[in-house]
């Protein structure tokens, strides 16, 4: 299993951490990644990545930051000029009490804690939670490679990490990081589970 998961880190740090940065808790860059096919159907923006089709109009990104930062302020505005201007749903910490609690349970899940903290989701469908800031042009090369690894990869404090779709904890934790990143509340915790 180490060595499946350094495998993965490999392969996603030599597609994208070219354009990874970090938040607002260490110095950030970022740059281009590598190309794909890009394709317009009648109504429905696409690209294909190593033979996956990835529409452009069911991606949505869901991030935690904070008015103060550069980092979530430059996502802000690089994530709608890629995507749209309904691509991105925004929860503000600074004077906001219920997100930062919801922060918090995020940081209990994954370990996050710096900004912006960013789900990306396909048709609903978390593919990847990222710490910091990345090229955003990459997205569709992470939801390809996340969908062909049947997974969800999280990225924090600069590592990568696949949390399969077929192991259960994994699956428990993905339920509840969606109840806190695309539902916007406390996530559930079953009589089984403790809350740390």
């Amino acid at each position: 299993m180490g060595d499946l998961m350094k495998k993965f880190g490999i392969v996603l740090l030599l597609i994208l951490l070219v354009g990874f940065g970090a938040g607002c808790i260490s110095d950030s860059g970022s740059s281009n990644t590598g190309s794909s096919t890009q394709t317009t159907s009648p109504g429905q923006e696409y690209v294909v990545v190593n033979g996956t089709r990835i529409y452009l109009n069911d991606i949505h990104f869901y991030m935690y930051g904070m008015k103060t930062c550069p980092h979530c302020h430059r996502m802000r505005e690089e994530i709608p000029k890629a995507y749209g201007n309904d691509s991105l749903t925004y929860y503000e910490l600074v004077g906001n009490e219920e997100n930062t609690k919801l922060f918090q349970q995020v940081y209990q899940l994954t370990g996050i804690q710096g900004v912006p903290a960013i789900a990306i989701t396909y048709n609903g469908t978390i593919y990847a939670i990222i710490e910091g800031e990345f090229n955003v042009t990459a997205t569709p090369k992470i939801l390809a490679t996340a969908m062909q690894n049947n997974g969800t990869f999280l990225v924090v404090g600069g590592k990568v990490y696949l949390l399969p779709w077929d192991k259960d904890d994994a699956r428990e934790t993905l339920n509840r990081l969606h109840e806190i990143f695309v539902e916007h509340r406390m996530p559930s915790w079953n009589a089984n589970s403790t809350s740390g």
